[in-house]
């Protein structure tokens, strides 16, 4: 078979072939200038089944950098918005509610021991009433204070700061 008949039964150009052959494809039949069709035909599916092997892992490779990238680019975002102080760790978040509720409980539990000296001598209802509701108004005020630097510890000097994880991370 010649250059041009094998050209036509791969589906590529004769120019392709002659490529092929000089890169060490298409060994031709010594004395006879032709090829062999079943032999040509098995090192071009073989050529282009690596071809793709080759080209899928470099997609892939390129795809677990992109991911990489955008993983690295979603950690900054995350460091950026705890440090305008958009977020929070769970952690951090979880202590501070816990002891902000307990204390607000414990408040809670000692206004009747406080209130009842406070009242004890009253004997106009209204002024009671306002007694009672200024008590629990304050101690409702105390669920409406809001610091981010209580909640991830940096007033208790807790946590670390974001220089130093950067440091431990590397």
């Amino acid at each position: 078979m010649n250059q041009k008949e094998l050209a036509q039964c791969l589906g590529i150009s004769s120019r392709q072939v002659r490529n092929l052959r000089k890169d060490g494809l298409f060994q031709a039949v010594k004395g006879d200038r032709g090829y062999v069709l079943e032999t040509c035909v098995q090192e071009y599916i073989n050529f282009k089944v690596n071809a793709e092997m080759g080209r899928g892992a470099l997609i892939s490779m390129e795809k677990i950098k992109a991911s990489h990238e955008e993983v690295k680019r979603d950690i900054s975002v995350l460091k950026l918005r705890r440090l305008r102080r958009e977020l929070h760790e769970a952690a951090d978040v979880e202590a501070f509610l816990t002891d902000m509720l307990t204390q607000f409980k414990n408040r809670l539990l000692s206004l009747p021991s406080k209130m009842a000296m406070q009242v004890a001598g009253e004997r106009d209802i209204n002024r009671i009433i306002q007694m009672l509701t200024k008590s629990i108004y304050e101690a409702l005020e105390e669920l409406s204070e809001y610091d981010p630097d209580e909640i991830d510890g940096t007033r208790a000097g807790g946590r670390e700061t974001e220089d130093e994880e950067d440091k431990e991370e590397e």
